[in-house]
Order: C-alpha cells, then structure tokens, then sequence
C-alpha cells in the first residue's frame, strides 16, 4: 500500500512538472510572437520613413505607380556613381560616422 500512495505521490509530481513546462513554454511562445511583431513594426516605421525621405526629395516620384518606380529605382541603383555613392555610405555606417 504504502508502494501505491508513493508511486501516486510521484506521478501527481510528474504531472505539476509537466504543466509548469507547458506554461513556461507557452510564456516564451508569447515572448517570441512579441519580439516578431516588435521586429514587424520597427520594419515598416524604417521603411515608411525611407519612402517618406524620397517622397520629400522628389515629389515626381509620388505620381509613378508602383511597377514604374521600381523600375526608376533599379535604374538609379544601376548608376556606378550611384553605387560608389551608397558604398561610401555604407562604409559611414559599418563605422560608425554620421556624414
């Protein structure tokens, strides 16, 4: 009898480990989606002021559509003075410099 109220004793221990894990897994299941969406909004701030920048900088841009833009961009990208500009820029920022 006393074999019974142990092995009951330790399966009811069994049983609260289990539920503790399960809650401690939910919790970091909700830490995670929080941490994605925080990444999710500081995304599309980043990219919303990006789009704002070249909106102020070139109010034509604004009445291209979407497929015409795109292409003005990979056009512009496409420049070699262009691209030495935003390697320079990048070489600013891998290092930590502002200007």
């Amino acid at each position: 009898m006393e074999n019974k109220e142990k092995t009951l004793e330790q399966l009811e221990a069994a049983r609260l480990k289990v539920e503790q894990y399960q809650h401690k897994i939910q919790l970091l299941e909700n830490r995670k989606k929080h941490l994605e969406k925080k990444a999710d909004r500081q995304r599309t701030h980043h990219l919303c002021n990006i789009g704002g920048a070249i909106q102020s900088i070139s109010k034509e841009a604004d009445s291209l559509t979407r497929v015409e833009f795109y292409s003005l961009m990979e056009q512009v990208f496409a420049l070699p003075a262009v691209q030495e500009l935003v390697s320079q820029a990048m070489q600013r920022h891998e290092t930590g410099g502002e200007s």
